[in-house]
């Protein structure tokens, strides 16, 4: 709000100080009228126009950072933020003087249409005339001109005075008095308005006296006028003949400008113009030029290489891959994933974890609200609750870059930063960078990662660990255990099931005598049911096909998991150990 005021107020001051300084006490009127309103539209569209020019800009080569960081699954540690009500306070005051202008708004347009359905109308050439008992000047509304009746029928009025009346009519005047009240109702805080105003309706003077002093005596004209000043019109919707009688009106009636002239002022109006445009609409985007020469890789310290350190944290995950771009579904363990799809999808694990307080000069640039969306220990926050904390209050900070069509309207910024208290790292952070957080890693593909380069690629930003998670990916509605407020809950709990499966286990007869893992996946509905039951890693010898028996027999209801205080959908992977016997 505060950016749409202060660019149209700007734009309408400094195309009304052009007007006052070049055009008004030129004899161009018509034009005149069509620059006043055209400079209301222009000035209340401008905030809306954005113009973006690409300027390039080196790149400077930057490391690249293998292992980058991941926000922990689990539960978010509260963090509380006092209420502000002042946006609210604001709102309100300013819907109520919307409410009360627009109703003045309307009382004053059905004002003026009673008094013309309750007083005698008569046509008078393309305007009808309106005979009221009160003693007033004629004025206009709409197609409408009030004249006394005690003089109309006394043939008292001069004849100048219709014809002044008239030009109101026919010019449809009452249009543009109506349209700046409109905008005063709604915008009632911005004070060019009301300037913008008196300037319209001197310029509807101005049409008017063009007319008659084109037939009449200008001298007399201007005695009529003189004599014609009060009373004042009490209708501040309506065209009054009176309005701003001054040494201005009468120095315009005898005014005369060339055509050449007149070219060259309306002309001046057109580098003021595309001055605002550049100053106001014109938004310079940095553009990076490619760069040959390839970011140095930066290795982790753990001694493990690259794949290896990825291979540890994922292992023991279940995938579950829905390519809608590629029509693929993939559905095992990570350890049966092949190398390619390994790289096609992008896995990496984050870095090691350790104490990393951000920098004085991007804790000031976490303030920004504007260029920076802000997460506290996994919540979101305003920016403004940066003030009661220090650089050093926080054990850890992480971020990622959005490009511009992956922004929101909820989430504008570019930047989106987390950072973590000290109590929220050593519970939830601390220790996770060794294996995946959650049993089930879930992907869906919208869009073909053609475009996305690999991790090892990716550049970072100097603002820290940074990287462009611009992935296009999409979470399915299945949630794992992890990402819960509340876990699903088996009657007697995981010891229950696990012995409801021992009691009813059947050794195959082709099982023989063995030890074996099976891994087996299902969900767990909202209602409690087990369904979508699968074995993932058979170890053959029918002992796959009886878990799946077993779980598909269990009648017994889970209590579901919670999410948002609502019951949701929960996948679940687990293993199953077989001690089979001769």
């Amino acid at each position: 709000m505060s950016h749409f005021l202060i660019t149209s107020t700007i734009s309408m001051a400094i195309l009304l100080g052009l007007y006052h300084l070049l055009l008004e006490r030129e004899k161009m009127h018509c034009f005149n009228r069509f620059y006043l309103l055209a400079s209301l539209v222009f000035s209340l569209a401008v905030p809306f126009l954005t113009i973006e020019v690409y300027t390039e800009v080196a790149a400077e080569p930057m490391p690249v950072l293998e292992n980058l960081p991941s926000t922990p699954a689990g539960l978010s540690a509260p963090v509380i933020e006092e209420a502000n009500y002042l946006p609210y306070i604001i709102f309100g005051i300013y819907a109520f003087v919307v409410i009360v202008l627009m109703a003045r708004f309307m009382v004053n347009f059905l004002r003026m249409i009673k008094k013309v359905r309750s007083n005698e109308s008569i046509p008078y050439k393309n305007a009808r005339l309106v005979l009221v008992e009160d003693e007033i000047l004629p004025h206009t509304f709409l197609d409408n001109i009030f004249i006394n009746k005690v003089e109309y029928c006394r043939r008292a009025i001069e004849p100048e005075l219709f014809t002044h009346e008239l030009v109101h009519v026919s010019q449809k005047h009452t249009l543009d008095i109506l349209f700046i009240e409109m905008l005063k109702a709604v915008l009632w805080f911005d004070p060019m308005l009301y300037f913008y105003k008196r300037a319209i309706q001197l310029n509807h003077e101005f049409l008017a006296d063009e007319v008659v002093v084109a037939f009449a005596n200008v001298a007399n004209y201007q005695m009529l006028l003189l004599q014609k000043t009060h009373p004042a019109t009490l209708y501040p919707l309506a065209s009054s003949l009176n309005f701003s009688v001054t040494k201005k009106r009468f120095t315009m009636m005898t005014k005369a400008t060339t055509t050449s002239r007149a070219l060259v002022l309306k002309l001046s109006a057109v580098p003021v113009v595309a001055g605002l445009i550049a100053l106001l609409c014109i938004e310079t985007v940095a553009q990076e030029k490619p760069v040959n020469k390839r970011p140095e890789k930066v290795m982790p310290h753990s001694g493990q290489t690259n794949n290896e350190r990825r291979d540890a944290y994922y292992k023991g995950v279940r995938v579950i891959i829905n390519d809608k771009a590629s029509d693929i579904r993939i559905d095992k363990m990570f350890e049966d994933l092949t190398e390619e799809q390994k790289q096609k999808y992008h896995f990496y694990a984050p870095e090691t974890y350790a104490i990393k307080h951000p920098s004085k000069q991007e804790y000031e640039l976490f303030k920004n609200k504007k260029g920076y969306a802000l997460q506290i220990d996994g919540k979101d926050v305003d920016n403004a609750v940066l003030n009661k904390y220090k650089p050093e209050d926080f054990a850890y900070y992480s971020g990622y870059t959005m490009s511009k069509r992956a922004l929101t309207k909820a989430k504008p910024q570019i930047f989106h930063y987390q950072l973590y208290t000290p109590e929220y790292f050593e519970k939830h952070l601390k220790g996770t960078d060794q294996h995946y957080p959650g049993g089930t890693f879930t992907m869906t593909i919208t869009k073909e990662l053609k475009d996305v380069e690999p991790v090892a690629n990716r550049k970072v930003v100097k603002s820290g660990d940074w990287a462009d998670v611009e992935f296009y990916l999409k979470q399915d509605t299945l949630y794992s255990p992890g990402d819960l407020d509340e876990q699903p809950l088996f009657p007697g709990g995981m010891d229950g099931l696990y012995a409801l499966i021992a009691k009813n286990f059947k050794r195959p007869d082709a099982a023989g005598s063995t030890n074996a893992k099976i891994y087996v996946s299902f969900v767990v509905e909202k209602d409690g049911s087990m369904s979508e039951i699968k074995i993932l890693r058979d170890p053959g010898r029918g002992l796959g096909a009886e878990a799946e028996r077993v779980l598909k027999g269990i009648t017994e209801k889970w209590k579901p998991g919670i999410k948002n205080k609502k019951a949701v959908r929960t996948l679940y992977t687990l293993p199953i150990s077989i001690n089979v016997g001769k």
